[in-house]
């Protein structure tokens, strides 16, 4: 037996970029349900993190409209569960005859108003989280309504080229109608102010990924 050299990561940071390929087809429809449910809700949700914005309750995934349907169920929960899977591909075989759950336990929506943006925050209950693209102006940007994700570990001020990819804080992450990125519930996040003049629109959701057997929640 011959040994080999070779690299082990530990805790890596996973993010999932997804195109949804339905988007132009229920794009529309889910404009108009947003518009309606600001009208049948003016004040919207308050929160500390968010200002110059629009935030609807966290339970868009309980709704009964078929757009919504469509985006949860044929493109959030498969991308959920794919991302699930590349960052447990080592344990796979916890799941040998058994199926993966994917629970919503929040899902929202953001309207921005000229100048609107959130401050750095994570979330809670859940194991990912994720943000869809769904309106964006064309000067949209990293930086003009862009979402950035801090570095979750901390720096120790060496500057070699050895820790060179350990230099940066944050990631900035490029808005494109249709897309969404996918992360782990820790993460600290946010995005910049947005100063287009076409309205910025995004859902979010948090969610569980699950371990089902004989109809039953595992625990891992």
């Amino acid at each position: 037996m011959i040994n080999k050299d070779h690299f082990t990561y530990l805790w890596p940071t996973l993010f999932g970029s997804f195109y949804n390929p339905n988007h132009f087809e229920i794009k529309d429809e889910l404009i108009n349900y947003i518009e309606e449910y600001k009208k049948n809700n003016p004040a919207g949700r308050k929160s500390g993190e968010n200002f110059k914005l629009y935030e609807s309750n966290y339970d868009l995934h309980l709704q009964k409209n078929e757009a919504l349907n469509n985006l949860f169920k044929n493109f959030m929960v498969k991308s959920f569960f794919e991302t699930a899977k590349e960052a447990n591909k080592e344990y796979l075989n916890l799941v040998e005859k058994s199926e993966i759950g994917v629970t919503f336990t929040d899902s929202w929506f953001i309207h921005y108003e000229k100048g609107g943006f959130v401050t750095p925050h994570s979330h809670g209950q859940c194991s990912w989280c994720c943000v869809y693209y769904l309106q964006i102006g064309k000067d949209s940007s990293k930086i003009n309504g862009g979402t950035y994700f801090q570095k979750p570990t901390q720096s120790r001020g060496t500057s070699d080229f050895g820790s060179y990819y350990n230099k940066f804080l944050h990631k900035n992450f490029e808005p494109e109608e249709g897309k969404m990125y996918i992360w782990p519930n820790h993460i600290m996040h946010g995005s910049y102010p947005y100063e287009g003049d076409k309205d910025r629109i995004i859902i979010s959701a948090n969610a569980q990924i699950s371990i089902i057997k004989d109809g039953k929640l595992l625990k891992t």
